[in-house]
């Protein structure tokens, strides 16, 4: 659910009982999205219904406005592209080819975690930070030295992008000068998926061609932004894409001579 004050004067009061009400609810996710506004995540109707309670009566003490409940899903796909997508730019001057295929649930999740920007962190140098990040993708999750060490980033929502072009088929120079859009492009497309504008999650695209213009008056942002998004969506697409509902798992421990009952 999505709230805000009653009155826009109020809204440092909202803030605080957040951050309070936290506390006491250990099944409880709070966000703040981007235009500003507070999203309430929680296990249902119920659950939430009680937290907005405390929130009005015991933590904030103001007036509250609320949304309707929905349920947040979560897009992905289930094999590799069947075929290889590409996308060219508004000018025609721009191409780019893209497949997509799953990636491991363990490491999605790290991604979500922020596990990545840790190792980043640990390094003074961001090249001894993208090492470490190579190495240990290598080691733990078996991938080849090849998608290591062109990784260009992750999105959210557990996503990677991966450069897998040909240096004798693609001008790396004219690539790695739109590589910030092209990023953009993705992070977009992952924030918003195709089936339903849900983010996508768990799903490695990788760059396996690219054309682009040596003008730069042919490759500014709103050239290679759309088109990256546009080549993302379609290479989603064509992998067999799903759509995830959230499960809520609970863990109970007891005596042994108690699990038939708990069963």
């Amino acid at each position: 659910i999505a709230v805000e004050p009653l009155q826009p004067s109020e809204l440092p009061k909202l803030t605080d009982g957040l951050r309070k009400i936290l506390k006491s609810y250990s099944a409880l996710l709070t966000k703040t999205e981007e235009s500003g506004e507070h999203v309430i995540w929680g296990t249902g109707e119920l659950y939430l219904d009680c937290v907005m309670h405390d929130l009005r009566k015991r933590f904030s003490k103001i007036e509250i406005k609320v949304s309707e409940p929905a349920v947040s899903f979560r897009e992905t796909v289930f094999e590799e592209s069947r075929v290889t997508c590409y996308a060219e730019s508004v000018n025609k001057k721009n191409r780019l080819s893209m497949l997509a295929s799953t990636l491991e649930d363990g490491l999605a999740t790290e991604i979500e975690q922020g596990k990545f920007e840790e190792i980043v962190r640990m390094y003074p140098t961001e090249q001894e930070g993208k090492a470490a990040t190579g190495k240990y993708l290598k080691d733990k999750w078996k991938w080849d030295l090849y998608s290591t060490k062109y990784l260009w980033g992750f999105g959210d929502g557990g996503n990677a992008l991966i450069d897998e072009t040909i240096a004798t088929e693609t001008n790396k120079v004219l690539l790695y000068d739109v590589k910030e859009s092209i990023m953009s492009g993705f992070k977009w497309a992952t924030r918003e998926g195709p089936l339903c504008e849900e983010p996508v999650r768990g799903v490695k695209f990788k760059i396996v061609g690219a054309n682009i213009s040596g003008e730069r008056v042919q490759t500014g942002t709103g050239q290679i932004i759309p088109m990256a998004k546009k080549v993302c969506y379609s290479s989603f697409l064509v992998a067999t894409p799903k759509l995830m509902e959230p499960v809520y798992l609970v863990e109970v421990y007891c005596p042994k001579d108690c699990q038939d009952a708990v069963e």
